[in-house]
């Protein structure tokens, strides 16, 4: 973050990506529709020395799915790989991108907030360290934080240290 966004007197203590456990469900689906697109060639291929029409109908649906998931796969990747977490000595900033569709910025003021709570659910955010930060009971939360414990004791400290 380039000093110059930072107010006065405000200072990083804190940039953190959100945990990898976001790309499993994009990487099934595309690993998915890439064996999908696969399957089609395949069927196209044996299929074109019998039915020459649905061996050229099967290429292109094959083609098309292929082209469409590696550039869905492309954007989805580099868009939650944008995504962050932000935290100064004054504020919490959760920085939310989906290339050209959408842009959130959710900004937490540590002036207006007294508390903050991290919450680990269940036995795969316990395994692999995620879990939901919690501001203000639920007025604010902010999931898909790793190591939830250690980024909500930064940010009390930042809170009692204002």
């Amino acid at each position: 973050m380039p000093s110059s966004s930072l107010e006065h007197g405000e200072q990083l203590e804190q940039l953190c990506d959100e945990h990898w456990i976001k790309y499993v469900g994009t990487v099934i689906l595309a690993t998915l529709l890439f064996g999908i697109s696969l399957l089609l060639f395949l069927l196209a291929g044996l299929s074109a020395h019998h039915y020459m029409w649905l061996s050229h109908l099967t290429f292109f649906a094959g083609l098309t799915l292929l082209l469409f998931t590696h550039h869905w796969f492309f954007m989805s990747l580099l868009s939650e790989l944008l995504d962050s977490i932000i935290i100064t000595n004054r504020r919490l900033m959760r920085i939310h991108f989906r290339l050209i569709f959408q842009e959130d910025i959710l900004e937490i003021s540590f002036d207006r907030m007294k508390t903050v709570d991290a919450q680990k659910h269940g036995l795969l955010q316990n395994l692999l360290h995620y879990g939901t930060l919690v501001f203000e009971s639920k007025l604010a939360t902010i999931t898909l934080v790793p190591h939830p414990n250690r980024v909500a004791h930064v940010i009390q400290k930042a809170m009692l240290s204002r």
